[in-house]
């Protein structure tokens, strides 16, 4: 006998709820329903797929959305909330792109496209407009550092590492900025610690030479001579002729 416990996932609330009051035997007529459920739930899906392959984003959210809404936990979940979350990064909507694949990170620890969850939900971070902020360039960069090493067979490692890549220097060089902002405040000794930062965090990007000399100017400054000269000769020493 089928029990209450059989019925499938694709059953709405209304039924689950006739169900559970009755625990009625699962009958053609409700595997039919089920059934046609399941196929409506793949048309859809395989629809807004087309829709994303023509570049007609717009009409593929929208039976994203209504696939969501109909069948929120079903087996097509995972897949369709993460092509909704290209599908607005696509549409310029970096913000909503951002959210739903955060969505997914969060609820989803064991799915298998978790570095696709992860390149979308940083790419759609650095796309923030006017500009992301410190705090979200550093996420998406923990995102793409995640990737590469939780996943380095991923088909988006290459490009996770390429993208990290620049975020790096973007980094680097808004902390090179605020340490010479600390240097203009004669603020020498958290000059100094946020240039050693640099080139411990950020050792080829090329805000280190930049670190180098702002260095040289606070040990300077703090009567440190010899260690403004060694630093000179790093500085020297790391900058091609």
């Amino acid at each position: 006998m089928i029990t209450c416990r059989s019925a499938s996932r694709f059953v709405s609330v209304a039924l689950l709820a006739l169900l559970a009051a009755g625990c009625t035997p699962v009958g053609k007529n409700l595997r039919s329903a089920l059934s046609e459920g399941a196929s409506r739930e793949r048309a859809l899906y395989d629809e807004s797929m087309e829709l994303i392959q023509s570049r007609q984003h717009e009409a593929a959210a929208n039976r994203l959305v209504e696939l969501l809404r109909t069948d929120p936990q079903g087996e097509l979940r995972i897949e369709a909330t993460l092509a909704l979350a290209y599908s607005q990064l696509q549409l310029d909507r970096p913000k909503e792109a951002a959210q739903i694949a955060a969505q997914v990170i969060e609820e989803n620890a064991e799915t298998e496209r978790m570095d696709y969850a992860l390149y979308l939900h940083a790419n759609a971070l650095l796309a923030l407009s006017p500009a992301p902020s410190a705090a979200q360039v550093r996420q998406a960069a923990e995102d793409l550092e995640r990737l590469r090493q939780r996943y380095p067979d991923s088909q988006y490692a290459e490009r996770a590492k390429e993208t990290l890549a620049k975020v790096e220097e973007r980094l680097a060089d808004n902390e090179l900025q605020a340490a010479r902002l600390q240097w203009q405040r004669n603020q020498p000794v958290a000059a100094l610690n946020r240039c050693r930062y640099i080139i411990e965090r950020y050792p080829d990007s090329a805000a280190v030479s930049g670190a180098l000399e702002l260095m040289i100017s606070a040990y300077r400054q703090l009567g440190l001579n010899e260690l403004a000269d060694s630093t000179r000769a790093i500085r020297k020493g790391s900058v091609p002729p």
